[in-house]
């Protein structure tokens, strides 16, 4: 590995005034431009790559991000990974990321990060039980670590980055009250996650907005497993007076929805409309076609970094429950259609 001491031999300079310019100190020390620029070239030229063990012994300060998710291998959290790494690379700062489950993984993977000496916590997905939450709380306060998230359901106040969930709701309801749907059912994921939560809340909301009955307009829930979400839409499909579109808490559950109306013949979307959100890549692979909502994840997921980076680098406190929200775009494709003749 190449050294400082290394590039000052090679340069007949003194490591001081090397280490000075690497660490960005020269100009407090009144090194010209010139030698800078003759050091910098000459630390690439080498293949020179810091410490940064022997940084924070000397600063104090890993510059090390941890991040908690517990969704990376679905394609919205992979998509919030990717933005978050494209907002840290240009900057000084190191991402350590670990995928999580349940309580148990999210405390043991908290204090390995910990151990890392993370300035920031980034976490996605995370829902946490009131005693997890309370000792991710008491954590960020210890440390004073600064936090920030996308879906996820702390109750201290942090930076939060979200989809705007409400809006995209409304717009897919509007749409099928449009096309005439009066008896829209709705399939969610849980009753704890933040994201299921709101998206039902704003269901229930809209079925008030258009005048709709709400014994028409039942809500069901998957638990985001697969048997449950075609378990559910069994349970509504074979109701005496059936819905006439069922809206979806993403395209995962709508796609288990295509396959139980197929077993049933139920032609999507002239005898039934399915909507999804998140426009993942299976929604176009579908048969029919799903519409649904287009969340800007990569884009959450940058917003997010930068946000974190901010607070870390301001030493600011968050002492508000305000959310940042990015709106969505609605996706229209072939499982929505005019509602079926009553």
């Amino acid at each position: 590995m190449i050294k400082i001491s290394d590039i000052a031999a090679e340069l007949e300079l003194s490591r001081v005034t090397v280490s000075a310019i690497l660490n960005d100190r020269y100009q407090k020390l009144g090194i010209s431009e010139k030698t800078a620029r003759r050091v910098l070239a000459q630390a690439e030229t080498m293949g020179y790559v810091p410490n940064r063990n022997a940084l924070f012994m000397r600063t104090g300060r890993s510059l090390t991000i941890g991040m908690l998710s517990s969704s990376i291998s679905e394609g919205w959290g992979a998509k919030i990974l990717v933005g978050a790494l494209r907002a840290i690379q240009p900057t000084q700062y190191s991402l350590r990321v670990e995928t999580v489950h349940g309580a148990e993984e999210e405390r043991g993977a908290l204090k390995r990060l910990l151990e890392s000496r993370i300035e920031g916590l980034y976490c996605c997905n995370i829902n946490p039980a009131a005693d997890t939450d309370e000792f991710f709380k008491l954590t960020a306060e210890r440390y004073s670590l600064a936090v920030a998230s996308t879906n996820c359901s702390f109750s201290f106040p942090h930076a939060r980055i979200e989809s705007d969930n409400s809006n995209a709701v409304m717009n897919l309801m509007e749409h099928l009250v449009e096309l005439g749907h009066r008896q829209i059912a709705h399939i969610g994921g849980d009753r704890s996650s933040e994201v299921s939560r709101e998206r039902g809340e704003a269901f229930l909301r809209c079925v008030e907005y258009f005048n709709l009955k709400p014994d028409e307009c039942p809500v069901l829930f998957s638990d985001w497993e697969l048997d449950n979400a075609r378990t559910a839409a069994r349970q509504l499909l074979e109701l005496s007076e059936p819905p006439t579109a069922i809206f979806c808490a993403n395209d995962t559950i709508a796609a288990c929805v295509l396959q139980v109306a197929n077993e049933l013949n139920l032609k999507v979307p002239s005898e039934l409309s399915v909507v999804g959100i998140t426009n993942e890549h299976m929604s176009q692979l579908t048969v029919p076609s799903l519409t649904t909502v287009g969340h800007p994840c990569e884009e959450i997921g940058h917003a997010g970094m930068l946000a974190l980076i901010d607070l870390i680098e301001s030493k600011r406190e968050i002492a508000t429950h305000e959310i940042t929200r990015y709106p969505c775009t609605p996706v229209f494709r072939d499982s929505s259609a005019a509602a079926r003749p009553l």
